[in-house]
C-alpha cells in the first residue's frame, strides 16, 4: 500500500513549494495542506512541514516550528539567504526533526538536524546567461584582454567590510561605486553603475531584488552582470552579503564575476575562499596571497585581502591574465555544467519524501 503523506506549506510560499514539488515529480505523492489546523489535525502515514524561512526573521516563526515538532514526521526549511538572525534561528532549533537546506556553508558543525545544500543564487542567477542568451557573455567579453582599469569594486549598500574597501581602494585606478547608505540610492552613477545595454526598467527600481526586462527576459537587477564595467576592468573586488565568520553565503555577487572569468578577491567571512573549493571552484592563489581566507579577525582579514589589489595594480596585467586563464576558464565550466538544482537540492529533498529517514 503507497504512504499517505501529509504535507503543510504556508499560504504565502504555495506556490514556491509547489514548483519544487512539481519539478522533484513527488506532487502525486502528497496532499498539500495551507491551514495549519487542518494539517495538525490531519491523519496520514508521514507528515512533513515545509517553510522558506522569513527574512527579515519574524518570532512567530520560532514558535510555529516548535509547535509543529510535536504534529510532524520531519520540518524541512530552505534558506536561500543566510544573515545573522537567521542562523542563530538554527542554531536554536537543532533538532533531529528539522532540516536546513542552505545556499552557503556552515563554518560549525549541529548536533541533531541535518543540513543539505540549497544553492539557489547559483541556479537562478546562471539560468538567464546559459538558457535564455547564452552567447551575451562569450560576444561581449574578452576576459583575458588587458584593461584600462583594475578592480571593480561594485559595494552596494553600507555595510562595515565595505566601508573598509571605500577606505582604501584608489577610485582612479578602478571602478569604485558604493552607496554609503542602508537604503538603495540608484539616482547618483557615483553610488550605482547600470547595466544599460539592453535593461528597460518598466517601474521604478527600489531595491536590486526587483525585477527588470532584460533583453526581453523578466530577471532580478541583481543578477544582471555589469558587463559594462568588466570590459573596463581586469579583475573583481567581491564585497559579499553577510561577512560573519561561522558561515559562508554565496550570493549572485560572487557568482557574476565567475561567470565572466575574473580573478576574484573576496571581502566576506572567514574561510570563504576554503568553502567555494569544497564544491569545485578554484581560487587565484597562482598570483595572490590568499592565505587572509584564513584570518579569524575580520578587519586583519579584510586589510589583507586589500592588499591583495595594492599588489595587483603593482603587476603587468597581461602576466597575471595569462596565469589565471585555466582557473578562470574551469570556474566558468564548473558553473555551467553542474545543475545545481539538480545535484544538491533535489536528491536530499526528494527523499523525506520517498523514504524513512533514521
Amino acid at each position: 500500500m503507497a504512504t499517505s503523506i501529509g504535507v503543510f506549506v504556508p499560504q504565502d510560499t504555495n506556490a514556491l513549494f509547489h514548483f519544487h514539488f512539481d519539478k522533484c515529480w513527488i506532487t502525486h505523492l502528497i496532499k498539500v495542506y495551507n491551514d495549519l489546523d487542518e494539517f495538525k489535525a490531519s491523519s496520514h502515514d508521514k507528515k512533513i512541514a515545509c517553510f522558506q524561512m522569513p527574512y527579515p526573521m519574524r518570532a512567530s516563526f520560532h514558535d510555529t516550528v516548535q509547535d509543529l515538532i510535536n504534529y510532524s514526521d520531519h520540518i524541512l526549511v530552505l534558506m536561500s539567504e543566510l544573515h545573522d538572525r537567521t542562523v542563530e534561528f538554527v542554531q536554536a532549533h537543532d533538532h533531529a526533526k528539522i532540516s536546513y537546506f542552505i545556499c552557503g556553508e556552515f563554518n560549525f558543525a549541529l548536533d541533531h538536524s541535518p543540513v543539505h545544500k540549497f544553492y539557489d543564487w547559483f541556479t537562478t542567477t546562471i539560468h538567464f546567461y546559459k538558457f535564455v542568451r547564452p552567447q551575451l557573455l562569450n560576444n561581449s567579453l574578452k576576459p583575458y584582454d588587458i584593461k584600462p582599469q583594475y578592480f571593480d569594486a561594485l559595494l552596494g549598500r553600507k555595510k562595515l567590510h565595505r566601508d573598509a574597501a571605500y577606505s582604501r581602494i584608489d577610485r582612479n585606478l578602478n571602478i569604485v561605486t558604493y552607496l554609503d547608505t542602508t537604503e538603495c540610492d540608484f539616482s547618483n552613477p557615483e553610488r550605482w553603475v547600470w547595466e544599460d545595454e539592453g535593461l528597460i526598467l518598466e517601474r521604478p527600481v527600489e531595491w536590486t531584488v526587483d525585477r527588470v526586462n532584460y533583453h526581453g527576459h523578466n530577471m532580478s537587477l541583481s543578477q544582471v552582470a555589469p558587463l559594462n564595467v568588466y570590459k573596463k576592468t581586469a579583475y573583481s573586488l567581491i564585497a559579499e552579503t553577510s561577512y560573519s565568520n561561522h558561515y559562508s553565503f554565496y550570493t549572485e555577487k560572487t557568482i557574476k564575476p565567475l561567470l565572466a572569468k575574473r580573478l576574484i578577491v573576496m571581502l566576506a567571512g572567514q574561510y570563504s575562499l576554503k568553502n567555494l573549493q569544497a564544491i569545485g571552484f578554484k581560487t587565484f592563489d597562482c598570483v595572490i596571497d590568499e592565505s587572509y581566507d584564513n584570518i579569524a579577525d575580520s578587519m586583519l582579514r579584510w586589510n589583507s585581502a586589500l592588499d591583495q589589489i595594492d599588489y595587483l595594480q603593482s603587476q603587468p596585467q597581461e602576466t597575471i591574465l595569462e596565469k589565471i586563464i585555466p582557473v578562470c576558464d574551469h570556474n566558468y565550466s564548473h558553473l555551467m555544467r553542474t545543475d545545481w538544482y539538480s545535484q544538491y537540492f533535489m536528491p536530499a529533498f526528494v527523499s523525506y519524501f520517498l523514504q524513512e529517514q533514521n
